[in-house]
């Protein structure tokens, strides 16, 4: 493949519905990237927002390019910049095969033992002690909400509507609620959001029924419908469900769709690499389920992939599944008596082996009426 600098590299696969994805890898961080080809004009689908990697740019072609054709990438180095750099290539694939990825990016990772309670009504707790393939420690804290008894509600900074320029950690976000008689019993992070801007979400921000950001969001996120029906789901599938929603907070990938593995962004670092991650799922009859995979401190828990977080939302009953934020944001807190007690061990990419409880824009929690 004739790339030189900035690009690195550029890999393809036939995804699940059909379509051709095509990554290229960049050397060094650019942006407003998009790859010229047969006339056409492709945007960077995964950098439009959070998570950002500017070194991962990904495309969705309508057809595959012939062998040799030749692409332009068109890039700036700066954010803001109108200075647009140009570079051609000639496109001659590494090509993937989906079977052999979903295998390589599967850490094997199971349940040795593990540790219940019940922290109200209609909410059990579950840590998980795990090992993966390689005989590495994971620890994994879920959730399980009888939405006949219990709810969910979006945590914000001070209880509020406000969806920039604010923040806060997820004990602050607790709190908050309480002090406003919303009755918290647990939690765990929410959205993406812009962490080194204006802090705002990433997805749909849904609270008492009112849009507090991104009504035109293609995201798919777990909501809770006015009528108390749990749903994970995505504007774009249903445009309506805007009206209905009381509480929504979104995620990225839909890692589950009827019952079965569905988007875990094969040949994204994003992917593969064992991250601490987060998601929602909602099973066939009804309930919420919450997880949580600690990571970055490999004496104690080792992260997972997001084919592992598929997998464990699979085996916990998950018709549908979101992957929410991630990294050093991923967190789970439970009422214990008259406190919140921190579950998880969060940990920084930049500090992994310091625990840092990181001040994020939303939040899920689990309520009682």
């Amino acid at each position: 493949m004739q790339i030189h600098a900035p690009l690195k590299e550029a890999k393809y696969i036939i995804t699940d519905d059909g379509r051709l994805k095509a990554v290229v890898y960049t050397k060094h961080a650019v942006y407003n990237a998009s790859l010229l080809c047969g006339g056409r004009e492709y945007t960077d689908y995964f950098n439009d927002d959070e998570p950002y990697d500017r070194l991962t740019h990904v495309f969705y072609f309508d057809s595959e390019p012939a062998a040799g054709e030749t692409l332009t990438f068109r890039f700036t180095l700066r954010k803001k910049s109108k200075n647009v750099r140009r570079q051609s290539f000639a496109f001659e694939p590494v090509y993937a095969d989906a079977e052999t990825l979903l295998e390589e990016y599967d850490s094997g990772t199971v349940s040795e033992r593990e540790e219940r309670e019940t922290v109200a009504d209609g909410v059990e707790y579950a840590h998980y002690f795990c090992k993966n393939k390689e005989g590495a420690p994971v620890h994994v804290f879920g959730l399980t909400v009888d939405t006949q008894k219990a709810t969910i509600y979006t945590g914000t900074p001070d209880d509020g509507y406000i969806s920039v320029g604010v923040r806060a950690k997820v004990p602050q976000m607790i709190d908050a609620a309480v002090k406003n008689g919303v009755n918290v019993v647990a939690a765990m992070n929410g959205d993406f959001f812009d962490m080194f801007g204006d802090a705002h979400p990433a997805g749909l921000c849904i609270k008492n029924g009112v849009v507090v950001a991104n009504a035109d969001s293609k995201r798919h996120f777990l909501g809770v419908k006015k009528d108390g029906t749990p749903v994970i789901a995505s504007l774009a599938e249903d445009p309506a469900l805007l009206r209905e929603l009381e509480h929504a907070v979104a995620g990225l990938q839909l890692i589950v769709k009827d019952g079965e593995i569905f988007d875990w962004s094969p040949l994204e670092p994003f992917s593969y690499v064992r991250h601490p991650r987060t998601a929602a799922g909602v099973t066939k009859d009804g309930k919420i389920l919450l997880l949580e995979v600690d990571g970055r401190i490999p004496d104690y828990s080792n992260g997972a992939t997001l084919v592992d977080l598929a997998k464990m939302m699979i085996k916990l009953g998950a018709d549908r599944a979101v992957n929410l934020d991630g990294g050093g944001s991923s967190i789970t807190y439970t009422k214990d008596g008259d406190r919140f007690v921190l579950r998880s061990n969060p940990a920084d990419l930049f500090r992994p082996n310091a625990m840092l409880i990181r001040k994020e824009y939303d939040c899920i929690l689990v309520i009682k009426s």
